[in-house]
């Protein structure tokens, strides 16, 4: 139940209204979160007039308004095929239509294809008040904990690099139980990322050449067991996933000479 609803037509109107502790209110945007949870709010903060659903490119970099849905993702030009496959994997359309790569961000957990492709695009998030600009990497292990703001405005990744990635799960429709995403920059940058498991997908790699990719997810992978895969097998399939996504990514290369 929400007892009260507001909704404002700025961002500057959204941070007063959440920095008001003893309002204590929730942002909202697709409410595709909201309306699976059972408990009751103080109050939500609508963010749909706060124009924060907007897609611009600033040189080798796209920044995405967190307001913007997943839908939007997948039919615009400058977002990266691999991207917009991932979103058609992790969302029905009904959750695409709604949904907002912001609210989907905060909470989506380690089997996120589409959270295990941005990060390894080495995606910075934005959060107010404060402008404060920090690494996806360095904000997924605290963002229960210690969250970087109140608002999480916008998503800025790399245009350029080569993005691949591999999954497995048990059934076309069921989530991954194992994931290796790899972004490959022109430097020989290779920034591998491991998901399926946990409450985040993680860093396995991230180095100036894509030497030793097998070992490194091995050793990531190592003590991941839960109850829909041994770590035996994660160690196993996860190094033979991200070596597939670095032929797909040489077969790229090859087709652009």
């Amino acid at each position: 139940m929400i007892e009260k609803y507001f909704r404002p037509q700025s961002v500057e109107e959204v941070l007063d209204l959440l920095m008001d502790s003893k309002k204590g209110l929730t942002p909202l945007g697709g409410g595709t979160t909201i309306s699976r949870q059972r408990h009751e709010y103080q109050g939500v903060v609508d963010l749909q007039e706060a124009d924060l659903d907007q897609i611009k490119i600033q040189g080798q970099r796209i920044q995405v308004g967190a307001m913007v849905r997943l839908n939007d993702l997948v039919g615009h030009p400058d977002i990266h095929p691999e991207i917009q496959r991932a979103i058609m994997i992790d969302a029905s359309e009904n959750i695409r239509n709604m949904a907002t790569l912001g609210g989907w961000l905060i909470s989506s957990s380690g089997r996120s294809i589409t959270s295990s492709l941005l990060l390894a695009l080495d995606t910075s998030l934005t959060w107010e008040p404060g402008n404060n600009r920090v690494r996806m990497g360095n904000w997924l292990p605290l963002r229960e904990i210690e969250p970087p703001g109140v608002l999480m405005t916008e998503a800025e990744w790399w245009l350029r690099p080569h993005l691949a990635f591999e999954y497995v799960a048990r059934s076309p429709k069921d989530k991954s139980i194992l994931i290796a995403a790899v972004a490959q920059w022109g430097s020989g940058r290779t920034r591998v990322v491991l998901g399926g498991y946990g409450k985040n997908p993680i860093v396995a790699m991230d180095g100036p050449n894509d030497m030793g990719v097998d070992v490194a997810c091995r050793d990531a992978y190592s003590e991941a067991e839960d109850e829909w895969a041994s770590a035996q097998y994660r160690i196993q399939v996860a190094a033979k996933l991200a070596l597939r996504c670095l032929d797909r990514i040489d077969a790229i290369r090859e087709s652009e000479v």
